[in-house]
């Protein structure tokens, strides 16, 4: 037996114990969770003396808890618990009964008003001995066999929980141990402007709302406003409602947003947080006018939004990756440096996103590192960035299905939809997609036709995707059959990933990618036709689209596979740099 469960009853905030239980409970590490059958409420609460916490908790010092009318308790004792494994259950149930609840409101199904009533976002937790055995042989069965049977939760398994984005980006996942250093260094230090550097997948966003989470519960009068990108905003939004972040001096938004509610009441703030400021713009033609619209007044010799937003906020942290600047409206890397020059660097390099398995002695690094190599070797860009030269290129060399890494054959849009709905069958919880470089013709307006294709091979056809914000969770019927873009997917976690690599990139005769802006499309990812002919200009477009692909290569959890679109050269060129036979 790996836990031991107690079920309580509480009458009129008197706890019933016999007497042998309430000597094993004061001694004992535990999780608890109160429920309330009046109200459907639940809390969740960790201690190493459950009787005297009850006792405390009822003492009528904490109102919200009296209110609440719990009268009954599961007291979860794990055999062998230490401090690291109470709090590690204790943050995991707490981000999957928020997830559960969501996710109920999301299917439509009965859902009763049960709310998670205590917050301890910011937690480090210690590595413990079999930590990796925890979900399997505790919390799920805890799961399943005491909260679904009684009623407490809706859904039976956890599984389903783990793809959303609440469990994702969830303010009560552990942190790692530099995470949380980083966290507790900028709560400390409210004159200091932070750049919190990191490559796709190390975490960047798990930090963000840690990070919020952390302000807000220190300080309930700071104003605090997080910038995102549009295709992030409604689910950051939602994040921090369902925790229970959503304060009043919390905004959310994108910064054309921010900086235009400026303009109009001059409310500054106390902090603000940018998420993904490599994308954040930079005064430039070739993009949606209101990105252009905030230069004026105070702001009219602004060159970018990041400048502007130095100037309507106090403590500044941005968070930031080199490798995924994809338009040339997006900030440059030199201003980005200029600007920051007075501010504290940090680089997360642990490696959160991929989940390489045990196929091998490598890891989701290695991976990483490959992929920076294989695009980037020849660019002189990774020196900023925690490119490591000594990965094992093992990674790239399975054959088997089941295998991280693969390349499919000549049928590229037949094989990888047949990869990724084989995935889905046996894994019905999770997100798949075929992503593309953007080497098919798109409008915005054929977003709006599901006849209207864009990609074809043999009898199958396909569109881009839909719509770019929360294409993700799309509910139209074919949303997993279309093929989707960088700016769908970009800061997006997906579990197994097909990804086109197209004629945007062309092979020069020393043997180096260069792209080639004749089978690139994107109105506003080039430069206008006479700077094109410029050499730093060619090299900068050359960036952009290595960058598309990195982000597009970054984003699967459990796999990947690439297929060569009408672009056999490139083939060749990546079996020959990551030596696959």
């Amino acid at each position: 037996m790996d836990y031991k469960v107690y079920d309580l009853s509480i009458i009129n905030g008197q706890l019933q114990t016999t007497e042998k239980q309430e000597e094993v409970l004061k001694r004992v590490n535990s999780v608890y969770v109160y429920h309330s059958s009046i109200t459907g409420k639940m809390y969740v609460g960790q201690t190493s003396d459950f009787i005297n916490r009850n006792k405390q908790h009822f003492s009528g010092s904490e109102k919200r808890f009296v209110v609440s009318n719990y009268d009954d308790v599961l007291v979860l004792v794990p055999k062998g618990a230490d401090l690291s494994m109470i709090l590690d259950i204790e943050s995991k149930l707490i981000t999957y009964l928020k997830a559960d609840i969501e996710n109920s409101k999301a299917e439509k199904v009965n859902f009763s008003e049960h709310t998670i009533e205590n917050a301890n976002s910011g937690v480090t937790v210690n590595s413990y001995k079999n930590r990796i055995d925890t979900d399997g042989k505790i919390i799920v069965p805890f799961w399943k066999e005491e909260l679904f049977k009684r009623g407490w939760v809706d859904n039976d398994s956890i599984d389903i929980l783990k793809e959303n984005a609440l469990v994702t980006y969830s303010p009560y996942k552990i942190l790692t141990q530099q995470q949380s250093d980083i966290m507790n260094e900028i709560l400390h230090n409210v004159n200091q402007n932070y750049v919190v550097n990191g490559d796709a997948g190390t975490g960047k966003t798990v930090l963000l709302t840690h990070l919020v989470a952390a302000l807000l519960e220190n300080d309930r009068d700071i104003r605090v406003a997080v910038v995102v990108q549009p295709n992030w905003e409604q689910t950051a939004k939602n994040i921090f409602r369902i925790y229970g972040i959503a304060e009043d001096n919390l905004v959310i938004t994108t910064s054309t947003k921010l900086i235009t509610d400026y303009e109009e009441n001059h409310k500054k703030f106390d902090v603000i947080i940018v998420d993904e400021a490599h994308k954040t713009s930079r005064r430039f033609g070739k993009q949606h006018p209101s990105f252009n619209s905030v230069y004026k007044g105070e702001f009219e010799n602004k060159n970018n939004h990041l400048e502007i937003l130095e100037n309507i906020g106090g403590q500044k942290i941005f968070f930031y990756d080199v490798l995924q600047a994809i338009r040339p409206a997006n900030i440059e890397r030199v201003s980005f440096l200029n600007l920051t020059s007075g501010y504290k660097h940090f680089y997360l390099k642990t490696q959160l996103r991929i989940s390489i398995g045990d196929n091998g002695n490598y890891s989701s690094d290695d991976y990483v590192n490959g992929i920076k190599f294989l695009l980037y070797k020849d660019t002189g860009l990774l020196k900023y960035t925690s490119f490591n030269r000594d990965f094992d290129r093992g990674v790239f060399h399975g054959s088997s299905q089941d295998d991280y890494f693969g390349v499919v054959g000549n049928k590229p849009l037949h094989e990888l939809f047949d990869w990724i709905d084989e995935d889905m069958i046996e894994n019905p919880n999770h997100i798949d997609r075929v992503l593309g470089g953007l080497v098919e013709p798109w409008k915005q307006k054929d977003g709006k036709d599901p006849k209207k294709m864009h990609w074809f091979e043999d009898e199958i056809q396909r569109r881009w995707n839909s719509t770019q914000v929360n294409w993700i969770n799309s509910k139209e019927e074919d949303a997993d059959a279309q093929i989707g873009s960088v700016f769908a997917v970009q800061g997006i976690d997906l579990n197994c990933v097909g990804v086109l690599m197209g004629e945007d990139l062309s092979i020069t005769d020393e043997g180096k990618l260069k792209a080639d802006p004749d089978h690139f499309y994107n109105v506003n990812g080039t430069f206008k036709q006479e700077e094109m002919k410029e050499v730093e200009k060619q090299d900068e477009f050359t960036l952009f689209v290595l960058n598309i692909y990195y982000v597009l290569l970054t984003r699967g959890v459990d796999g990947v596979r690439i297929g060569f679109w009408h672009n056999e050269k490139l083939r060749q060129y990546v079996m020959d740099t990551l030596d696959i036979k």
